[in-house]
């Protein structure tokens, strides 16, 4: 019985490590400024191109009217510090990822109005995000409370079934471990 002890509390120990050596870096506080964006929308119509400038304040109306509706995301974000990071990398200097496609959706809608940005979030939520390998689409990512431009980004908000993965797998592997001391320890 003894034995059984040893291998169990082995096992989750080698389970556990790898879950507390992914740490995610903290990301930092938003600058009062946020960083203007610039990009070019071309007219079909009347064969031009125009130059717009995403400014701090286009940003903070999208936050509010897009991010912080729960129309469109279900996540409570008007209450996260760093819910910028959304589209901004961690130093807040320039786009992640989710903020590179984001402004590639704009520029194919037009002016950084509420309603274009609006279309443009809507046109890339069911695309991958890069939260938990490219699994999480960026509409289920933010949903569940992660950043969909970082790969380092966990869910705050697991879905019910993840939740209890970890923990039928524990179960499992203690189960097998008896079922196994069972078998080899059995007199004949």
């Amino acid at each position: 019985m003894k034995k059984i002890f040893i291998a169990i509390i082995l096992s989750l120990v080698l389970i556990m490590v790898p879950a507390i050596s992914t740490a995610s870096p903290t990301l930092a506080s938003p600058p009062s400024t946020l960083p203007t964006e610039r990009y070019y929308y071309y007219n079909t119509t009347s064969g031009s191109c125009t130059e717009y400038n995403v400014t701090s304040a286009d940003w903070h109306t999208f936050f509010s009217s897009v991010i912080d509706n729960h129309k469109y995301v279900k996540y409570d974000w008007a209450n996260v510090t760093t819910q910028y990071s959304i589209i901004f990398d961690q130093n807040y200097s320039g786009l992640n990822y989710y903020g590179a496609e984001f402004m590639s959706a704009l520029s194919s809608a037009g002016s950084p109005t509420v309603k274009n940005m609006t279309v443009a979030f809507q046109s890339i939520e069911n695309k991958s995000s890069l939260v938990n390998h490219g699994k999480y689409t960026n509409i289920k990512a933010l949903n569940t409370g992660a950043y969909p431009g970082f790969s380092f980004s966990k869910p705050a908000v697991k879905p019910l079934v993840s939740e209890y993965e970890d923990f039928g797998i524990i179960i499992a592997i203690i189960a097998g471990m008896v079922v196994l001391y069972f078998i080899f320890n059995r007199k004949k």
